[in-house]
């Protein structure tokens, strides 16, 4: 249900969140205040361009920004009329593992964006950025859209639709309701590119080397500008001040166990090896400064993989069970659990290395091993069907779930305007003007 309102919910993870207007300095331009909040242009423009690229708009023309823009801030005031309601709604709560494990699926998302991870980690760097900023930066956006989503979850649980209801929708809108497009149902077997025990081993063994050299007299400031791939190396490894909840698990754990001036020993997480010294402590909060290696995978790492997706190929075109090399050889955790199933993808909107390599397929056959961003797929094709219009009868749960949609819009829509008469809401517009509404008028 949720995927219903992506058009009600503005994507969060911004660079620059929206700030409260109980901050006394607000530096850039201001173009919408809902109740105590503040909308500045930097974000608005932010998220416009976002929007762009993600549906292939040219911004460059001036009818796309006329109506983009607008529409992009109506829906920022709007996610931000619901995300007062909720922080207003105490019966929602929001676990901290549910906003670590949100925060961790997201800088996911965003690494697998990128080719490899050197290319990820060159971009964080370009923006003098660490992961750890990133998770700094995005835990209240996280804790946010989850507040929101419960919220919603919350507001529609009731929302349904009859049977009638579907029918009289259905004779109503038929020749307008989208096609059915074409699609294919695949399964798969991914084999990632992971570094092996090996070369963790050795980069493990060459952190161990420069933590000797520290304790030799080695300025850990000097140690982490010569060795550190972190963004912060050329400011010693400085982390600044974090509190808990600010990083990952295993590295927050070393961190708060150290007093002034000690070195932790050779710490993993999930993207590397890190050596950690405690600068000051307070009573919840720690300043440290690290010593970061990635764990990137050698160019032997990558032929071990492909030498192995090739032979999963092999052996499924040989007549091996599916579901038996999927759930042996599959890093895809979720598809794993179900042979390897990934459903059904509209083609059009697939993969372009899964779009040309599926071009000529037909059920039955294996595909592969296909390269992605993600790694290495062998894909197993189970159906397919064609484009055409929808017919009550065979896709009568499709036309179900656009009657339900159509019903939880209006519902939507109605809540936000009775949101939007009790609240402030200021709108700017470019030439500097005002516009008020809600309780402003």
């Amino acid at each position: 249900m949720i995927r219903v309102l992506v058009a009600f919910l503005v994507a969060v993870f911004l660079i620059s969140p929206i700030s409260s207007l109980s901050h006394a300095e607000v530096l850039e331009e201001t173009i919408a205040i809902v109740g105590s909040r503040v909308i500045l242009r930097s974000e608005w423009e932010a998220q416009t361009s976002l929007i762009a690229i993600q549906t292939k708009r040219d911004m460059s023309d001036p009818a796309v920004r006329d109506s983009l823009g607008p529409m992009m801030l109506d829906q920022m005031i709007n996610d931000q009329l619901i995300l007062i309601v909720a922080e207003r709604d105490t019966t929602l709560k929001i676990e901290p593992n549910a906003i670590d494990a949100a925060l961790e699926d997201h800088i996911a998302d965003m690494r697998r964006r990128f080719a490899t991870e050197e290319e990820f980690r060159a971009a964080l760097l370009r923006e003098g950025l660490s992961e750890r900023d990133l998770r700094v930066r995005f835990r209240r956006d996280v804790e946010n859209q989850l507040l929101k989503q419960r919220l919603i979850q919350k507001k529609l649980a009731e929302v349904n639709v009859s049977n009638g209801e579907v029918r009289e929708f259905y004779n109503r809108f038929k020749d307008s309701l989208p096609a059915q497009p074409a699609a294919i149902k695949l399964s798969h077997v991914l084999l990632s590119v992971e570094a092996t025990p090996t070369t963790a081993e050795a980069v493990r063994t060459q952190l161990t080397q420069v933590l000797a050299e520290i304790e030799s007299g080695l300025d850990f400031s000097e140690a982490a500008k010569k060795y550190s791939e972190d963004p912060t190396a050329q400011s010693g490894g400085d982390l600044g001040w974090l509190s808990k909840g600010d990083l990952v698990g295993t590295f927050e754990d070393a961190a708060f166990q150290l007093t002034p001036g000690q070195l932790s020993g050779v710490v993993r997480t999930d993207i590397g090896l890190h050596l950690i010294q405690c600068m000051e402590r307070q009573k919840d909060r720690v300043r440290v400064r690290h010593i970061f290696l990635s764990l990137s995978p050698t160019a032997a790492d990558t032929a071990a993989v492909v030498a192995r997706a090739d032979s999963v190929a092999l052996a499924a075109r040989a007549g091996g069970d599916f579901c038996e090399l999927a759930q042996t050889y599959s890093k895809d955790e979720e598809s794993q659990k179900n042979c390897g199933e990934l459903g059904w993808y509209p083609i059009e909107e697939m993969f372009p290395e899964f779009k040309a390599a599926l071009e000529s397929s037909v059920v039955g056959d294996i595909v592969g091993p296909v390269k992605t961003q993600f790694g290495w797929h062998v894909l197993r094709v189970l159906e397919r069907r064609i484009r055409r219009t929808l017919d009550i009868k065979e896709d009568w749960d499709r036309v179900k779930d656009i009657c339900r949609q159509d019903k939880t819009n209006k519902v939507v829509n109605a809540w936000l305007a009775e949101i939007r008469q009790d609240t402030y809401v200021e709108v700017r517009s470019l030439s500097g003007s005002v516009t008020l509404d809600g309780s402003g008028q």
